[in-house]
Formats: structure tokens, C-alpha cells, sequence
């Protein structure tokens, strides 16, 4: 029954009424046990046993408030700690609360058992706070980073550091190939490719996790430290797997951390598919969907880069312009599918003899313009030649014939032959592939 809307004040009026009812008590109860009549009619002694039980209930009401008040001021002062810094969680100092927010447990009882409660229970929500502050920042990276690699190593370093590992790569998987695309302290990581339990968790899009007894090492120079525990996590979107996490740890790791491990690669896995997605939309802006080479649009642009250093630097500046002879009538004989073919093989050839740095653009049809930056009008000749002459030499087979083509070429060079843009440049190489064909085609005019 409560009387007022404080338990120890309640608690007070009870005892010190109990000491009351006690003290009245207990002059009969003396007159009982044979004690003689007159003292009972003694006001003192009454008054005195009246006082008495008031007393003890007073004192019991201390001891309460010091033995278990105590306690409970102790506890509610943690609450308030922890309620209070709940307002600004960004700031909330993991080591700061557990040392400010711990209780000791200094019994078997209901006190002791509600101390350590809520000691686990401090334990438990600094646990979910950083949690929810890790994810809040993973998400972060992933929404806000489309390059592939750069997502790759960030969220490789987030992960890292949540699990507590030592060592881990992300591996992805590029159109059928596995490769490294960020890894952190791992020793030799090309041989990662050709591990069995790698090929199973892509295969199997499932997690692989085994512990290392102390007295086993790893050999072949994978990892610069030997681990304790190995964890595989695939990265899949819409159960296609699209990589994997491999996380090396000299500790074993928690429940907690495998099973919250999942939570990432499930955001990692959202982020590399919008990577994926906007790589190959970049590669379509500027890549042509045949030949895999830039397209014209793309090509023009790098063509006036390449140009105003060349005007800045002073450094010649090459250019080829190819047009594949008689292409109509191969489309017309062998059909489009083989005429494609003769494209990717025409821009493969072309792309393995050209210097590293030159640039090879689909200008238009069966017509390709090449950048040879440093060249000049000499150097750009002997390419256009030497090219030529492979194409002369080369054939593809289709059935039980032999395609060859020949290609006529024409070459210029900037500032042998000065002009004020690329347009002009453009203009003098593709008049001489216009002579080259005047002239009989599998031509090279280069000047």
C-alpha cells in the first residue's frame, strides 16, 4: 500500500509506525513473560518502550538508506550519465562510459543481480551505438564513392578495423576473372586467385570460417604474420556474387562481428554494383560497343588535348587515318556478323603495333584514326607501313575460306605540316588516304 509517491519515505512511515506499534506492545508483552504488575503502571517505562521502538524504526530507516539507498543513488546516477550523453551519441566515449557507468557487484542478492544487469546492459548498447555509428559511416562510403577501387580500399579499412583483423583483400570478379581490387598487409596476393576455398565461396556464395591451431603456419608468403583465424565473406547482389571479403586475424573472431559482417558486405554489395554500373556506363560514353576502342566523340576530344600539348610543348604530334578497302563487298558477300569480326580483327592488329601512349579512334564505319603523339612525319610513315604490310599478311578464316583485306592509309605530322587546329590536321591526313585510294588502294601516302 503506498502512502506517498516516495518508496523510502513510504518505507519510513512504516517502520517508525512499526516501532510505534511495538513500543505499545510491548509492556504487555513484559506483563506475559512475568514481569511484575507495578512496573507496567510506571508512565516512564511505557513512554520509554514507546520511544524505544520509535528509535529503532528511525535507525532501521538509516540503515535502509545507507545499505541499500546507497546502492540505488549509485545506479540512478549511471542511468542519468548514460541518458544524458545519449543526446550527443556522435561523442560518446566507449572506454569513457564503461569506467563511468560501471556498477560493482558486491553481492548474491537482488542487488547484486541488478548491478550486474545493468552492467551487461551498458555493455549491450555501447555495443549497438557503435554498430549503428560504424554502419551510419560505412553507408557513407558507399553511397558517396563510384570508383571501384577507391570503394574497394575504404570499405576494405572500415572492415578491418570493426572486426579487428590484421590483414584482408576484396576480390571481385570481372566478367568471369577473379581479381584483387584492395587489399591491407597481404604478402603476395595473386596467389590468392588460385585458392580452393576462394573459388568455393564464389562458387558457393557462402561464408568460410576456420581457426588456425597455434602450432600451424601459413606457408608460401600469403600473409606477413600467421593468423589465428581466416573469415570469407562473399559480396553478393540479388544472389549473384560479385566479390568477396578476406579478413585475416591473429584473434579468433566473435559471433557478434561474423554475424554483423553480413551487414556490411550487404551495403558493400549495393555500392559495387553502382560502381560496376557507372563504369560501364563511362565505358560506353566513351568506348565503341564493336571494337572496344574509343569512339569518334571521345577520340575528338583527346585528339585536341593531345594537340594543344603539342602546340605548348612543342613536341610533333602524328596522325593516321585508316579506311579498309572494299569493305562493302565483304558485308555484302559474307554478311554484317563476318564483317564485325573483320572490324575487331582490323583495331586488334592495329592497337598490338602501336607504341604505348598512341591513341586508336573509330572515326566513322570502316574508317579509324590513329594519335601518335611525338611522332614525326618520318616515324608516322613507318608505322602507317608497317601496319599496312601485317593487314596485307594477315586472313581470317570463316568455313573453308580466307578473308584478307588491305587498308589504305594517309599520314601527316604536326607542326612539319602547320596548322592553326586539329580540324586542318585531320583535313591534310585524310586527303592523302584519298590519294592512297586514287592510287590503287593498299596504299600508304605519308607526307
Amino acid at each position: 500500500m503506498r502512502m506517498t509517491k516516495k518508496v523510502f519515505l513510504d518505507l519510513a512511515i512504516y517502520m517508525i509506525g512499526f516501532g510505534l506499534i511495538i513500543g505499545i506492545v510491548f509492556p504487555l508483552f513484559t506483563y506475559v513473560i512475568g514481569i511484575p504488575a507495578e512496573y507496567l503502571s510506571n508512565y516512564l517505562f511505557i513512554i520509554g518502550c514507546i520511544v524505544a521502538g520509535v528509535v529503532v524504526g528511525v535507525f532501521n530507516v538509516i540503515l535502509v538508506n545507507i545499505v541499500v539507498g546507497k546502492r540505488l543513488n549509485i545506479l540512478s546516477t549511471r542511468m542519468q550519465y548514460v541518458n544524458e550523453n545519449l543526446k550527443n551519441s556522435d561523442n560518446f566515449d566507449d572506454e569513457d562510459c564503461l569506467k563511468r557507468c560501471h556498477i560493482p557487484v558486491d553481492s548474491d542478492d537482488v542487488i547484486g543481480e541488478s548491478a550486474n544487469s545493468f552492467n551487461e546492459l551498458v555493455k549491450s548498447f555501447l555495443t549497438t551505438l557503435k554498430s549503428e555509428s560504424s554502419i551510419r559511416k560505412f553507408t557513407e562510403i558507399f553511397t558517396n564513392e563510384l570508383d571501384l577501387e577507391k570503394l574497394s580500399k575504404k570499405a576494405l579499412e572500415h572492415i578491418i578495423d570493426y572486426t579487428n583483423s590484421s590483414a584482408g583483400v576484396v576480390l571481385i570478379d570481372k566478367g568471369g576473372k577473379i581479381e584483387v581490387s584492395a587489399s591491407h598487409l597481404i604478402k603476395n596476393t595473386e596467389s590468392l586467385l588460385d585458392m580452393e576455398i576462394v573459388h568455393k565461396s564464389f562458387s558457393n556464395n557462402q561464408q568460410i570460417k576456420f581457426n588456425f591451431p597455434n602450432d600451424i603456419k601459413i606457408e608460401a608468403g600469403l600473409l606477413e604474420f600467421y593468423p589465428k583465424a581466416i573469415l570469407i565473406e562473399p559480396i553478393s547482389y540479388k544472389n549473384e556474387v560479385l566479390g568477396l571479403v578476406l579478413l585475416a586475424s591473429t584473434n579468433e573472431y566473435k559471433d557478434i562481428d561474423i554475424n554483423q559482417l553480413n551487414v556490411y558486405t550487404h551495403g558493400l554489395s549495393l555500392g559495387m554494383h553502382n560502381a560496376i554500373i557507372h563504369d560501364k556506363l563511362e565505358q560506353l560514353a566513351v568506348l565503341d560497343s564493336l571494337t572496344k576502342i574509343y569512339n569518334r566523340r571521345f577520340g575528338m576530344e583527346r585528339f585536341k588535348e593531345e594537340y594543344s600539348r603539342s602546340v605548348r610543348t612543342n613536341n610533333p604530334l602524328g596522325v593516321l587515318m585508316f579506311d579498309i578497302d572494299h569493305f562493302k563487298k565483304i558485308n555484302d558477300t559474307y554478311g554484317h556478323i563476318i564483317g564485325d569480326q573483320v572490324l575487331i580483327n582490323f583495331t586488334n592488329i592495329i592497337s598490338k603495333n602501336l607504341r604505348k601512349g598512341d591513341v586508336l579512334v573509330r572515326y566513322g564505319g570502316e574508317e579509324f584514326m590513329a594519335l601518335l603523339p611525338g611522332s614525326s612525319t618520318e616515324g608516322t610513315c613507318i608505322i602507317a607501313e608497317k601496319i599496312r604490310r601485317i593487314i596485307e599478311e594477315n586472313k581470317i578464316v570463316h568455313g573453308n575460306q580466307e578473308i584478307k583485306i588491305t587498308v589504305s592509309i594517309g599520314g601527316t605530322s604536326f607542326p612539319e605540316n602547320n596548322t592553326d587546329n586539329t580540324e586542318e590536321l585531320i583535313k591534310i591526313a585524310d586527303d592523302h588516304l584519298y590519294n592512297a585510294k586514287a592510287l590503287g588502294r593498299n596504299q600508304t601516302v605519308c607526307k
